[in-house]
């Protein structure tokens, strides 16, 4: 895998999920503070510009503490 691009309310706990699940040596936060609606378009531009996976997911909790993040240099 050559990166992964996701949105979390907990960034830096999904950051050490991938790089533990699948091995990335980097990371990025690319944007904090957002809205859930704000975050999914983001998640999805920084994956296309980067050619990374990304897959769209969480729940909408009306709150602006949504994270985008990379991880790269995995299996």
């Amino acid at each position: 895998m050559a990166c992964r691009v996701g949105m979390s309310t907990d960034p830096e706990g999904r950051i050490t999920f991938w790089k533990n699940k699948e091995g990335h040596r980097h990371h990025e936060i690319l944007a904090r503070g957002l809205t859930f609606s704000t975050a999914l378009k983001r998640e999805k531009k920084e994956a296309e510009k980067y050619g990374c996976r990304y897959h769209a997911g969480g729940e909408d909790n009306n709150r602006s503490n949504w994270s985008v993040y990379r991880v790269w240099g995995g299996r």
